[in-house]
């Protein structure tokens, strides 16, 4: 492998790597957590790990866990050309510092830094991932990517290098139940011992999130003269003053306090601990099964399901995410909360299920397998970026800037329901099977890009 001073150092499958990890931010959020474990666990493999972002919260994690960090200022879309030189001139003079074997970027724009900098400029390998719910179509094809779920990748353009799938992973050491502080957090809300707890950790963010999370305090409102229910919505964000007014006007109409917010925990481990039963998506929804809840999975446009042995193919293809038949979905999430708060015998088999699916198939050592596997497929892999795919992809990222600053493109465009929902409403294909003892990480995509392929050509797990 040619390094930028010119050396060249042999890879072999046993050596240790140097690694170079960027990360888009570091707010509290669920990639960007586990970006910073899988780091962490592959520099106690042996690993050497730098991470790089713009300084946030996460950066007393990072320090916990003894990573070293280095700043990067973040681009904003607002003021992007001065930011992005700023960046791009920082992203060069640190790869060129830190001499990696691999820069692993995540999401859009540290990938397009790294791919038109370092990447092209000194021939240094690198691998991207991007857990939206789709991948901009203008990123560069020959860069060997990563997904968190197999609808994404097969919904995702046909690309020269290779694709890959880390579905979410969730600690399940550090995340348990029985975890301590669970009895106090419940102390500190205020919540009786006979209430029923319904706790949902989440960034509120205005799409996405925002519409679920009114429609669970508008539902907690309706249910709660029949149910000794107490919902509490952990986090904070741009949606936070209408989820307050709304939780306030609730808990006035029902004479009690129903619904709560302590705002945001940058260690959220005992509120998961304390819920009688989770709500949330994705990673979220990942964390609370790793502590034994049963779960309620929250989409967009109305979607909400209990998570249970019928739904968990569906949710696993999907990743644990849907998209409702329109409306906020309220009746849907009042019908779903009844089947769980009047059966404690239903709660505990499917806190029983969702513990076993998760310690099954997104434990974080499963992860770190997959993810030093592709570091070493990725840096075997590696090729020189064409001048074709350089122009290419300055072309599509300067439309997409463009299209944002003229508000022709909303910021969420690649989590839209509009984009994700054909693939979300095409049935799962009869090949993918969530109980199979194997790692759908390793899902030939390249011969899996036809959702109706018979089921004696699913690809190899």
């Amino acid at each position: 492998m040619t390094r930028p001073n010119g050396s060249v150092r042999p890879l072999h499958a046993d050596r240790r790597l140097r690694l170079l990890v960027v990360l888009h931010n570091l707010g509290i959020g669920g990639s960007q957590r586990n970006s910073v474990d899988l780091a962490a666990g592959a520099r106690d493999l042996g690993h050497e790990v730098t991470l790089a972002g713009p300084p946030g919260v996460l950066q007393d994690v990072i320090a916990e866990n003894g990573l070293p960090f280095e700043p990067i200022e973040e681009l904003s879309p607002d003021n992007i050309a001065p930011t992005a030189r700023s960046a791009y001139r920082r992203m060069r003079e640190l790869v060129r510092r830190v001499q990696p074997d691999l820069v692993h970027t995540y999401e859009l724009t540290p990938s397009i830094l790294m791919f038109l900098g370092p990447h092209r400029s000194d021939d240094v390998p690198m691998t991207m991932t991007i857990n939206s719910m789709s991948v901009p179509d203008f990123m560069p094809g020959t860069i060997p990517l990563q997904v968190c779920g197999p609808l994404i990748a097969m919904e995702t353009r046909e690309r020269s290098g290779s694709i890959g799938i880390l579905e979410i992973p969730t600690d399940v050491v550090g995340q348990y139940p029985g975890y301590p502080g669970g009895d106090a957090f419940r102390a500190e809300m205020g919540v009786k011992p006979d209430e029923i707890m319904v706790v949902a950790v989440s960034r509120f963010a205005r799409a996405l999130k925002q519409e679920g999370l009114e429609t669970a305090i508008r539902a907690t409102g309706r249910i709660a003269h029949q149910h000794p229910i107490r919902l509490v919505l952990v986090g904070d964000g741009p949606a936070m003053p209408e989820l307050q007014a709304l939780a306030a006007a609730t808990n006035a109409r029902v004479g009690r306090e129903v619904v709560t917010l302590p705002g945001l925990r940058v260690d959220p481990r005992p509120a998961y601990e304390s819920a009688d039963i989770a709500l949330g998506m994705g990673g979220s929804v990942l964390r609370a099964m790793a502590f034994g809840k049963p779960c309620i999975v929250q989409g967009e446009h109305g979607y909400f399901k209990v998570l249970d042995r019928r739904s968990a193919r569906e949710f696993r293809w999907h990743g644990f995410y849907g998209i409702g038949d329109g409306g906020t979905g309220e009746d849907v999430l009042v019908r779903e909360l009844r089947t769980l708060l009047v059966d404690p015998l239903r709660r505990k088999a499917n806190a029983e299920f969702a513990l076993e699916l998760v310690r099954r198939h997104y434990s974080l050592q499963h992860a770190l397998d997959v993810q030093l596997a592709w570091y070493r497929k990725a840096i075997a892999e590696h090729v020189r970026p064409s001048r074709a795919e350089i122009a290419r992809t300055i072309a599509g990222v300067g439309t997409y800037f463009a299209g944002r600053a003229a508000g022709r493109i909303r910021p969420d465009t690649f989590n839209s329901s509009e984009r994700i929902g054909p693939g979300i409403a095409a049935p799962v294909p009869a090949w993918f099977d969530p109980d199979l003892d194997t790692d759908t990480g390793s899902i030939d995509i390249a011969n899996a890009r036809t959702l109706k392929m018979p089921a004696a050509r699913r690809p190899a797990q």
